[in-house]
């Protein structure tokens, strides 16, 4: 009888170290009590006979509590299926491996598994005297698993639910997945998708991204299930696991056909609006050329009509002195000239000849004074000249227009103030200036002073005050007062041009600055500085 049916009989298990293993292995011995994984000796009618501490930590139970006893008093639940692994493994000799176990600790209600290995366990004579039995829980890893199919799920379904088209590859770049956008844009499911597509389509730099665990972004065009190419921007990330390896890729495309359109159209408006702007520039230069000329064209009518006054003058007296130089003759001819008609004669020849040499000379001071300011208004040289005597002069051209208004106009410049400038460019602000002064600072006839004040400004510029004493700007008027085609006048043919001209002059053209001060009722002081040397070729 052996130990086992002895054991039976008796119903006393036998020592597990002297009758089932040879005593002089204590190497087995230690080894079983030490073993990480849960190890169990069942008897052929399926009784524990020898347990470890690390399956009683496992299962939590007390060897007590099992040793001696049958499977089925201590895990009813299990009985049936260990029986009939032991029953199979005492018939055949086969053991039996990776059988998975559910069920509870008997000390808690949570679920557990575990993974079971059986093993028949011989005597020297060959025979089976029993099973071998290895528990391994894998409770934390089921958990694991169940999470990451969870977590795939939620993953599958978030990525489904995007618009875009997304895919996942292995470490090599072989296309495993791809969500229900893609069968949904290009018609055919995802088998049907070569894994390896991706090196052709995104050809070296997928290779490179491969290559170097980079991610990757580019633009492509796929063929839709309509057989149209639309633009699609694809981006590429490399996932690492905890050690910074990688072991796969995602990557989106997302149809760009709309940003694309929209760019095509935002390049058309701008185009547009450049050509726009392009011709706005045109003919704002053309209105300025245009109001450039009108203003000239005031300027010579005034000095034309100052011009005519001492030539008419001159043309009354040269008439007289005709007239008194026929009848002189006609005395003389006749020999009746008198004494007293002699002498009339040559007071009339004094007073004709020093009236018609001070008109004379007042209209060639007003003719040369219109030909120095419409020389430097011709020339767009650099020169050196005396800023006090080119607003005198500039002045002198200004004046013949106040009279018909009742405005005053006052010059105080700074003696032997000499400047390196566009003398040209300097007499069109002035002129500027005055005529916008003229047309709106003084309505409805009202009388007043126009002062021009020029002194030096520090060592290197130059200070120009141009001031009226009129009805000056509202705040909303002063605030765009230099703004092109900004007028209060447009009634009354305004173009607006006038101080958009004065302002670009000084700051562009005489590299000065620009400051305007207004009050309603109080006047307007129009403030220029310039540098007293200009470089060559501002």
């Amino acid at each position: 009888m052996t130990p086992y049916q002895q054991s039976i009989a008796t119903g006393v298990p036998p020592r597990f170290s002297e009758e089932v293993f040879d005593p002089r292995q204590p190497t087995l011995q230690l080894i079983y009590d030490t073993a990480p994984v849960g190890l169990a000796f069942l008897s052929p009618d399926c009784r524990y006979l020898q347990i470890n501490q690390r399956l009683t930590d496992i299962c939590g139970i007390s060897v007590e509590d099992h040793l001696g006893r049958y499977v089925g008093d201590c895990v009813p639940a299990l009985a049936d299926a260990v029986e009939g692994i032991v029953q199979s493994i005492m018939r055949t000799g086969d053991p039996v491996t990776g059988i998975e176990v559910a069920g509870q600790r008997a000390d808690q209600t949570d679920e557990r598994f575990w993974v079971t290995y059986w093993h028949p366990h011989r005597n020297a004579d060959g025979e089976i005297v029993g099973v071998n039995v290895a528990a391994e829980e894998i409770t934390e890893r089921k958990r694991a698993e169940a999470a990451l199919r969870a977590s795939e799920r939620q993953f599958h379904t978030l990525a489904d639910s995007i618009p875009q088209l997304v895919w996942m590859t292995h470490a090599d770049g072989a296309i495993y997945w791809l969500n229900s956008h893609w069968y949904e844009y290009t018609g055919r499911p995802a088998g049907e998708i070569d894994p390896h597509a991706w090196h052709t389509v995104l050809g070296n730099r997928w290779i490179e991204a491969l290559a170097t665990g980079t991610a990757m972004e580019a633009e492509l065009s796929l063929l839709g299930k309509d057989g149209e190419y639309r633009p699609f921007l694809t981006r590429v990330v490399p996932l690492r696991d905890p050690q910074g390896l990688v072991y796969g890729w995602i990557g989106t495309h997302i149809d760009i056909s709309e940003r694309k359109r929209s760019e095509r159209e935002v390049r058309r408006a701008r185009d547009a609006a450049e050509a726009a702007l392009q011709n706005l520039r045109e003919t704002q230069n053309s209105l300025i050329e245009a109001e450039k000329l009108a203003a000239l064209g005031r300027l010579v009518a005034g000095v034309a009509h100052e011009i005519n006054n001492p030539l008419g003058t001159s043309l009354t007296v040269a008439s007289s002195l005709e007239r008194k130089s026929r009848q002189f003759a006609a005395e003389t001819a006749q020999g009746t000239l008198k004494r007293s008609s002699l002498n009339e004669f040559v007071s009339a020849v004094r007073d004709g000849s020093a009236q018609l040499q001070e008109s004379l000379h007042r209209a060639a001071e007003l003719i040369q004074s219109f030909k120095q300011v419409a020389s430097d208004r011709n020339t767009s040289d650099l020169r050196s000249f005396d800023l006090g005597d080119l607003t005198e002069q500039v002045a002198t051209g200004l004046r013949p227009a106040l009279p018909k208004h009742g405005v005053t106009l006052n010059v105080e410049c700074e003696q032997g103030l000499s400047i390196s400038s566009y003398p040209g460019s300097y007499g069109q602000v002035l002129t500027n200036l005055f005529l916008n002064a003229i047309a709106h600072a003084f309505p409805d006839g009202r009388q007043g002073i126009i002062a021009i004040k020029v002194s030096a400004c520090g060592a290197d510029d130059v200070e120009i005050i141009f001031s009226d004493d009129g009805c000056g700007m509202s705040p909303d008027v002063r605030r765009q007062a230099f703004d092109p085609f900004f007028s209060t006048r447009r009634h009354q043919g305004g173009t607006g041009l006038g101080l958009h001209i004065v302002y670009s002059v000084v700051t562009d053209r005489l590299g000065g600055q620009l400051r305007l001060s207004s009050e309603p009722g109080k006047g307007t002081d129009v403030r220029i500085i310039l540098p007293r040397q200009m470089p060559n070729g501002t």
